[in-house]
């Protein structure tokens, strides 16, 4: 049986940790000799490591860094794919023309027809199968089709583009592999940040058990009080099942919020995507219930908007949070003029 993949055991966001942490070796670092007199392993140069550690686990990739390959290939795959989809339906006209109304409706269906209208829907399997079948079916039928007004140059562009397709499709299931990676990594290299705090915390709060003040120091709820503000009126607890998502959509190039741009949530619990659109403050906010109890997923999504790239996002949440997020959009260059 595999391991399982590792899940981030601090309670706090990331940010938040690395904050909690530089405060808390600081206070180390102020109150070094009463810690090494308690025990000998607490010299300066443990702390000196300690706070190095925080620095590399902070320094290793985030997730937009991790991501931006896959959503780059998630992107151009899309892209393909709307073209592949346009092509499936030249080679439907085609052989409208190349054959009898009687044998239409079997060629069409051997064509590809069945996964042509399972591709409408980003089905990404469906759309190499729509191709392969598409291929197939043309390179059987050539003569009929070149009769029936196929241009000479078709197959190649239809061969070109299931090529194309599939390259984006391996480079979009391999980096999300290599995310994957990245995130563990990163979660594990937090988690042994936050466990070795711990462990230091715990043995401030037994030297300084009669100094309140300073023990407070040491103890990683207060620490986190000092960074974070308190939840506003009306803001209550989210349910175990649930992952809550705010998200702030802006334009990269002047950073004004976009109104009725599309956040949709790929692979809820409930199989059904999730869609929501940003209201005129470029605010838009999505519950997603379903989740094993405080259960950590992978949350898998894109945002869309009139006259901007599409980004798509894939990251680790945990079921009984609410996230707070930004999403840029780059606006689309302009089409160059025609020839």
């Amino acid at each position: 049986m595999s391991a399982p993949r590792p899940t981030n055991k601090y309670k706090s966001s990331q940010a938040e940790l690395y904050a909690i942490c530089t405060i808390g070796w600081q206070s180390y670092t102020e109150n070094q000799p009463d810690f090494e007199n308690f025990n000998t392993k607490y010299t300066t140069q443990f702390g000196i490591d300690s706070i190095a550690a925080v620095e590399s686990a902070k320094n290793l990739p985030d997730f937009q860094a991790r991501n931006q390959e896959t959503e780059t290939a998630y992107i151009l795959m899309g892209q393909t794919a709307t073209l592949a989809l346009t092509k499936w339906r030249s080679l439907r006209s085609y052989i409208k023309s190349s054959f009898p109304a009687t044998l239409q409706k079997p060629k069409i269906e051997a064509a590809g027809e069945d996964h042509y209208n399972k591709a409408l829907n980003r089905n990404w399997a469906e759309t190499e199968l729509m191709l392969t079948s598409a291929i197939n079916f043309v390179t059987q039928n050539a003569a009929q089709l070149t009769t029936g007004g196929m241009p000479a140059a078709f197959p190649t562009q239809l061969s070109d583009l299931h090529t194309e397709f599939m390259d984006y499709y391996a480079t979009f299931t391999d980096s999300g592999q290599d995310e994957h990676e990245g995130t563990d990594a990163k979660i594990i290299a937090n988690n042994d940040i936050y466990a070795q705090l711990l462990r230091m915390f715990e043995d401030g709060q037994i030297i300084y058990e009669d100094d309140a003040a300073k023990r407070e120091r040491f103890i990683f709820a207060r620490v986190k009080e000092l960074i974070t503000n308190n939840p506003g009126p009306g803001t209550g607890p989210v349910a175990s099942d649930t992952i809550e998502i705010g998200l702030y959509i802006f334009d990269q190039s002047t950073s004004l919020p976009i109104q009725g741009a599309l956040f949709r949530i790929l692979n809820p619990p409930s199989g059904s995507p999730i869609e929501t659109f940003s209201d005129q403050d470029g605010i838009a906010a999505v519950k997603i219930t379903g989740y094993a109890p405080n259960a950590t997923v992978t949350v898998q999504g894109e945002v869309a908007a009139s006259g901007y790239d599409m980004v798509f996002f894939e990251t680790e949440m945990t079921a009984g949070q609410l996230y707070s997020v930004e999403a840029a959009l780059e606006p689309t260059p302009p089409a160059p003029p025609a020839p």
